[in-house]
């Protein structure tokens, strides 16, 4: 996902290049499928019985904006929602009749968080799409969800200001103790983990890098509250299977799906167990991430940092897969193996791509209902009593992210908060859903303490149970990033052209060659003069 001119003039010249081959395979694609029905397929996806009400979403990047679009459309379904790097609701317009005026939007508008593609456009679109009956789920169930948000300060593809509109968008649905939106990490833009990747400040093929921070596990405690440690090392089984089985007889190519998706299966839900129900959580992986890449294979499903917390909570990860589609007259296919946010097929359902009729929402949301297929819901009895395993989750410099163990015996949860052990503690939320809340506009570098009481039904508290959290001291340097290739660094004025090879305005730095495939990371400086340097903000 990048935003620029030059981008869509490369997307459109690889649509020329293929046009012919493209129409090729679109006329011949449903009597391959056909063939490919008759030879051996992958196995079928498995039914294990998992508990729907407990369904969670994330992705980076296109799966950042395809985790928004299935969290908001089957919201009913699901507790929670991570985003990293992505785009708010419909932010390309899939009013727009024409692909590429909504490529156009999306690249420019949504990426950037300009004017126009902002938090009140998708809150709009999200409003119209609610009063299509059928289109998505009724929006009060998104009040109770829980929203974790990431903008890394060196990512130069989605901008700090796109995800400032996720947060706003999510924030006029949600109470603002349910969002925790982490920007103080130094990550560009990539998945990022605390143990696997390329280093954090540079790029790699993988789109994946180690910042010494779980993305993953810090996500899945804010959607969940307290989890278990993660296991040593991942003990259940990665299993490949049919996506096409979840297309209702639509050739997979055409809708951008791979033939085949994988799940990670943890031994405690290999076999299901009426007494206890597993959960899914479904990643999108990022452009360029899909496991029919060669430079990635199965690095999001292997490595993405999901695994372990699944073998010790009990969750099955579902990690559906896209493959690019070729360009063709006048639609520049999806050649990177995005996530569809914008409508990239020629076929009649998709602008439909934020809704429940969308061709990749509805084949996600079908492989969700075949593993929670047989499912009875259960809900064991929990005793009523203070809250349990209560702990700071992550900080920032503003906000403290506090977590603890989920009870259904109780209605609600009260929190206080005080700047002195002894107090006084002043209420800061009451009736908090879930096991988790993320305390904001704090000070840096100040502890604050809480008592965290449990609630019931008849509006009887428990006794507080109390702990302490430090913001962080410092706030993030004030970062400029831009990533992308050469010439489009060119065209849009932050490089120029030398006698042998590209280089940064105002530095000289020197870029490497003016070749599509050849990226830089820049970063603006504020000087009189346009000054951009290669590199990333420390």
């Amino acid at each position: 996902m990048k935003r620029s001119s030059s981008l869509l003039i490369a997307l459109a010249l690889i649509s020329g290049v293929i046009a012919i081959v493209a129409a090729n395979l679109t006329d011949r694609s449903n009597i391959l499928f056909a063939r490919a029905q008759a030879q051996s397929k992958p196995p079928s996806l498995p039914a294990l019985s998992a508990d729907i009400r407990e369904t969670s979403v994330s992705g980076v990047s296109s799966g950042g904006a395809m985790a928004i679009q299935m969290h908001v459309a089957h919201s009913s379904i699901m507790r929670g929602v991570g985003v990293i790097a992505g785009v708010a609701y419909d932010c390309a317009d899939s009013r727009l009749p024409n692909v590429n005026q909504r490529l156009a939007r999306g690249l420019v508008l949504c990426m950037n968080g300009e004017s126009g593609g902002d938090a009140a456009f998708s809150i709009a679109r999200t409003d119209q799409a609610a009063a299509v009956p059928g289109a998505i789920d009724p929006l009060s169930n998104l009040p109770r969800q829980k929203i974790w948000l990431f903008s890394g300060y060196n990512d130069g593809t989605v901008l700090r200001a796109a995800m400032d509109q996720v947060a706003a968008y999510y924030r006029h649905y949600v109470a603002a103790g349910n969002l925790f939106y982490q920007t103080d990490n130094r990550a560009p833009h990539a998945l990022i983990t605390d143990d696997y990747g390329g280093d954090c400040l540079a790029h790699n093929d993988q789109y994946i890098n180690n910042c010494g921070y779980d993305a993953a596990g810090d996500l899945l405690r804010h959607i969940f509250g307290h989890l278990n440690p993660r296991s040593p090392s991942p003990a259940g089984q990665i299993r490949t299977f049919d996506q096409s089985e979840f297309t209702d007889g639509v050739s997979p190519q055409l809708i951008g799906l791979a033939e085949i998706g994988y799940v990670y299966v943890p031994s405690s839900c290999a076999a299901p167990s009426p007494a206890q129900a597993c959960r899914v959580h479904v990643v999108f992986h990022g452009c360029r991430q899909y496991a029919g890449n060669p430079q990635v294979n199965t690095a999001v499903v292997e490595h993405g940092g999901y695994n372990r917390w699944a073998d010790t909570n009990n969750f099955i990860v579902l990690y559906p897969q896209v493959q690019p589609i070729p360009g063709s007259v006048g639609n520049p296919g999806n050649p990177t193996g995005c996530w569809d946010w914008w409508g990239y097929s020629d076929l009649p359902r998709s602008r439909d791509y934020a809704r429940k009729t969308g061709y990749q929402i509805a084949a996600v949301k079908a492989m969700i209902d075949r593993l929670t297929s047989g499912n009875v819901p259960v809900s064991p009895p929990q005793s009523f009593g203070p809250p349990q395993n209560a702990a700071v989750a992550d900080v920032t410099s503003n906000a403290l992210e506090i977590v603890w163990q989920a009870n259904s015996a109780a209605a609600g949860f009260n929190i206080a908060r005080a700047t002195s052990a002894g107090g006084p503690f002043v209420p800061v939320a009451t009736m908090v859903s879930g096991a988790s809340f993320a305390d904001t506009a704090l000070a840096r570098d100040t502890t604050y303490h809480y008592e965290i009481r449990a609630v019931d039904g008849s509006g009887a508290q428990s006794a507080p149970v109390i702990l302490s959290g430090k913001t962080a001291p410092a706030s993030p340097p004030r970062c400029d990033p831009y990533f992308s290739n050469n010439p489009t660094h060119v065209s849009r004025g932050r490089a120029y052209l030398g006698l042998s090879q590209v280089l940064a305005l105002g530095s000289n730095d020197a870029m490497g060659a003016p070749d599509e495939d050849v990226y830089s990371h820049l970063i603006k400086e504020q000087r009189l003069l346009p000054y951009y340097r290669v590199g990333y903000c420390p």
